[in-house]
Parts: C-alpha cells; structure tokens; sequence
C-alpha cells in the first residue's frame, strides 16, 4: 500500500519495507529546520507494518499532534505510536520557530469498493462518502480539459519539477500567465472555477489563503496532475541546464 508523505520541500512516495524520518537532524529524511531547537533532531517516523502504515514518535519529550480526515485525532506522546488508517491525516509539529505540518495519503483506499445503496442498520439508507473521499473515485472526479492542465502544470510547476530548489509554491497567476502566454485574470478565474468542482463535492481546505496549496497537494497526491503534464509548458531552461 503506497503512502504519499507531502511537505513545503517536497513529496515522498513511500512503499511498505521503506522507513521516513523526519526532525531537524542531518540524517532525517525529511529536514525540519536546524535552527529550530523547538523541534527534535529524530522527531518522527512512519513505517509499514502488520498490514498498516504507523506513526511512531521518536522524540524524547516532544508531542505529535495528528488529525485525520474524518474527525480522528491523537495527540501522541514520545515513544508511542498510532496506525495511519484514513486517506487523508496531518502532522504538526510546534517549534519555537514555527508550526510544521505533514500531510499523508493513502491513496490505495482508492481501490475499496464504493459503497452501494444497500441500507445501514436501523433500516435507513446508507450515507454516501463525503469530502475528499469523493475524490478518491476516478469516476467522481471533476475532469480537467487540456487548458486545464496547461494552468496547473504551469502554477504548479514548483511542485512538479525535481530541478526546482527550495520550497514548492504556486505561482501566482501574473506569474502564471507570463509562464504561459496567458492573462492574469483568465488564469485566475480558471483556477477558481478548478476548486470550485473539487468544493461542489466537499474536498475541504479549498477556500482561504491556503487554498491553492491544498489544491496542489489534492491533485498531485491522487495522481491527476503529474510530472508529465511538464510537457505541456513553453520550453524554459533552468540554471546548469543547457537550453537545447
């Protein structure tokens, strides 16, 4: 079962038999920053094991905050740990500096079968999945047309590209439209109308300042926007790159 682990300076995919760690030690394989002392050196890992993903804290005093998808919540002590078991969940962890956040999919939940109209006990009909349980069936998902990907490739380019340094962010949509050619107001008004297919079924976090983070993580995360939608951008070279 894949697990997808996302943060500002990258994503990881991560398969059983794999160990990640993170904390602001030089060997984690996720780097929190060295200069945070609020944060420890070995805060944390994430592993596969007895047929799920588990979350261990390693920290000597630290705590995990962990919250899932579905109301779930742990607030996990050192030397415990807790089994991932939601499509969707996020880590925080407080420093002195700064509050850092770790997202987890488990995109193989896509492969349970959807629930049918059969009734729940009681009588009553069945509720149907909400939120971004919704987006984990291909059927459901809102189709993205060729000017569609052009925009999210181009605004998500950070996030796509493994030339990229430093942390992955959207562009903004002037940035956008310089990328491709396009207005600044188009570019605007189709990414709105993109989140606001995804927020017609009840993808949460798709409104506010972080919207377009969360649409980046979403999409990337199930695979609907990948590095090959690259291909669509205007050739641009990056440094030590010759452009060929």
């Amino acid at each position: 079962m894949l697990l997808i682990v996302m943060h500002e300076s990258g994503i990881w995919r991560v398969r059983p038999g794999q160990v990640v760690t993170f904390g602001r030690g030089p060997g984690a394989t996720i780097r929190l920053p060295a200069a945070d002392r609020g944060v420890s050196r070995s805060a944390g890992s994430l592993g596969f094991g007895e047929g799920a993903w588990w979350l261990r804290n390693d920290s000597s005093a630290s705590v995990l905050f962990v919250c899932g998808d579905r109301g779930f919540r742990v607030d996990l002590p050192p030397g415990m740990r807790t089994p991932v078991q939601q499509w969707h969940a996020k880590i925080r962890l407080p420093g002195l500096l700064g509050c850092y956040t770790l997202r987890l999919r488990l995109p193989g939940l896509d492969d349970l079968p959807e629930p049918g109209p059969a009734a729940a006990p009681g009588g009553t009909a069945a509720a149907s999945p909400t939120g971004e349980h919704l987006v984990t069936s291909t059927r459901r998902r809102p189709p993205l047309n060729e000017a569609d990907r052009l925009i999210l490739a181009a605004r998500f380019e950070h996030y796509l590209n493994w030339r990229h340094t430093g942390p992955a962010v959207p562009r903004s949509a002037k940035q956008t439209a310089d990328r491709i050619g396009w207005r600044p107001h188009t570019v605007a008004k189709r990414c709105e109308n993109i989140r606001d297919r995804y927020a017609r079924l009840g993808v949460p976090g798709l409104r506010g300042p972080r919207a377009l983070e969360e649409l980046a993580m979403l999409l990337i995360s199930t695979g609907e926007l990948t590095a090959d939608d690259l291909r669509r951008l205007p050739h641009q070279a990056y440094p030590g790159h010759s452009a060929a």
